[in-house]
C-alpha cells in the first residue's frame, strides 16, 4: 500500500489543505474537495497478484490491506462489435458485483470508512450509486442510509433493501433528494458520488484498466453518458496522471452525451430540463459541472444529446447484439451512433439491464 503522508483533501476553491482522514466532504467555506497526492505512478506499481482494480492500490488512497473492502471488482472486459456497419468497442462496465461501475467508486470511499473506523453513512441515488454504496458498506459492516426518489425504480428499491441500507424516499427531483441526504449527514458520513472525493479515486481506474488492457493502444476518443460525471471525471483524472508519468502522450477525446430533454450541460435555465427515461444521468444541476467542461475542453471532446426515441432504439439494438443494459447505458452508443464514425471510439456499457422495472 502506498504512504499516507503523501496524500491531503484540498479545497478546489481556496486551495485550504485538509488531513487525509477528516471526515468532511466539503471545506469549511462551503466549496468541493479534491484529493491531492505527489505520487507519480510507474508500470512496476501494478501488483500483478491482484485481479481487479486494487491492482492500483499503490496510487489510491487507502494505506492498510486489511481495510480494503472489494469482492475483486474492476478489469471490466472490452468487447469489439459492429453497430450499423461500423466498429466499436464497448467497456462492459455493467459487470459489476452491484451491476454498476459505481462499484469502482464504492470501493474505495468505503475502504477509506473502514480505516478511519466511521460505521455510519448517508447516499443520495437515483439507485446506481446508492446499491453501490450499500452493497461494499453490507460487506464493511457499515450501517447505510439511501436516500432515493419515490420514482426510482422498483428494481433499485428492492436491491438496496435486500442489502440491509435503510431506504428513504422521497418526493421530488434529483436535487431534492441531495438536499435531503446533505441534511442528514449531519449525523452520517456523507459517502457521496458525487461530493466525497474518495469516489472518484474508485472511477479514476477505468483509465488505468484502459491503458493496460490496450497496451497503451487507446482510442481516440470515448463517449461518456454523463449525468454528475463521475465516470467521465474520474476517467480524466486517472489518464492525467498517466500523461503526467510520461505513460500516454496524447488523452482520448472525453465526450459527454446526455439525454436532450435533460442536457443540463448545454442548458442553464432548469425550467428547458425535464425527465427522461436515462434516470441514472437524470441531473439537472451537476454540482461538477465546471469540472466536467474542463475535461471534455482539455481532451478536445464535445457534448452531444440524444432523444428518448434515440435511446430506446439504441438500448434495443444492443439487446439484439447480446449486450442487456439498462436504458442510461445505451446512452453513451446513442452519442457515439449520431457522431461521424471518424474517431477509434470507445464507450462504456454503464448500468445492467436489470437495474429498469
Amino acid at each position: 500500500m502506498n504512504n499516507k503522508e503523501y496524500w491531503n483533501i484540498v479545497c478546489i476553491s481556496t486551495n485550504e489543505v485538509l488531513p487525509i482522514d477528516a471526515p468532511i466532504w466539503n471545506s469549511s467555506s462551503g466549496n468541493l474537495l479534491q484529493l491531492n497526492h505527489g505520487l507519480v505512478f510507474t508500470p512496476d506499481m501494478i501488483d500483478i497478484e491482484e485481479q481487479g482494480l486494487w491492482r492500483y492500490k499503490a496510487m489510491l488512497p487507502v494505506f492498510s490491506k486489511e481495510a480494503v473492502i472489494s469482492f475483486g471488482e474492476g478489469m471490466t472486459p472490452l468487447v469489439q462489435t459492429e453497430i450499423n456497419n461500423k466498429k466499436i468497442t464497448l467497456k462492459l462496465e455493467y459487470l459489476f458485483p452491484s451491476g454498476s461501475y459505481k462499484d469502482r467508486g464504492a470501493t474505495v470511499l468505503i475502504s477509506h470508512m473502514r480505516e478511519c473506523g466511521w460505521h455510519k453513512l448517508v447516499e443520495d441515488s437515483s439507485g446506481n450509486a446508492g446499491a453501490a454504496i450499500a452493497t461494499y458498506a453490507a460487506k464493511a459492516g457499515i450501517n447505510s442510509q439511501i436516500v432515493v426518489s419515490e420514482n426510482t425504480s422498483p428494481t433499485k428499491i428492492r436491491q438496496l433493501e435486500m442489502l440491509g441500507a435503510e431506504v428513504i424516499k422521497i418526493a421530488g427531483n434529483r436535487e431534492d433528494v441531495a438536499e435531503e441526504a446533505k441534511k442528514r449527514a449531519n449525523n452520517s458520513y456523507y459517502a457521496s458520488h458525487c461530493y466525497n472525493p474518495f469516489f472518484f479515486q474508485g472511477t479514476k481506474t477505468f483509465a488505468y484498466e484502459l491503458w493496460e488492457q490496450t497496451g497503451g493502444n487507446l482510442p481516440e476518443e470515448i463517449f461518456f453518458p454523463v449525468g454528475n460525471g463521475t465516470l467521465i471525471l474520474g476517467s480524466f483524472i486517472g489518464f492525467m496522471e498517466l500523461l503526467e508519468a510520461g505513460l500516454v502522450e496524447v488523452l482520448p477525446r472525453h465526450t459527454a452525451v446526455q439525454a436532450e430533454n435533460c442536457a443540463a450541460l448545454i442548458h442553464h435555465d432548469k425550467e428547458k430540463l425535464s425527465a427522461t427515461i436515462a434516470e441514472g444521468i437524470a441531473v439537472k444541476k451537476p454540482i461538477r459541472k465546471p469540472e466536467i467542461l474542463n475535461a471534455i475542453r482539455y481532451t478536445k471532446g464535445r457534448i452531444i444529446t440524444v432523444t428518448e426515441e434515440e435511446i430506446i432504439s439504441c438500448w434495443q439494438k444492443l439487446a439484439s447484439l447480446g449486450f442487456y443494459v439498462e436504458k442510461t447505458a445505451a446512452v453513451g452508443v446513442a452519442g457515439w451512433i449520431k457522431s461521424d464514425f471518424s474517431q477509434k471510439s470507445l464507450v462504456p456499457l454503464t448500468g445492467h439491464g436489470l437495474k429498469n422495472g
